[in-house]
């Protein structure tokens, strides 16, 4: 028989802030076993709106670049 402990670990964002690591924005982290709360930033919520708009725009932006480029 084997016993194994399993631990979660979970990072909440403060009243009006947004967890993230530069890809991920959340409200609520649960931290993987290689993961710490330390690759995780609070930033407001306006900015992680501006962020994640920007993001988009470039991920739409690269989309067209390749669907011109295998035309």
């Amino acid at each position: 028989m084997e016993i194994s402990k399993i631990e979660i670990r979970k990072i909440t964002a403060s009243e009006g802030m947004t967890l993230t690591n530069g890809e991920v924005f959340s409200k609520e982290i649960y931290l993987g076993k290689n993961d710490s709360p330390e690759n995780w930033n609070e930033i407001t919520d306006s900015e992680a709106e501006a962020l994640m708009k920007e993001l988009e725009e470039k991920a739409m932006l690269e989309a067209m670049r390749e669907s011109i480029e295998l035309n």
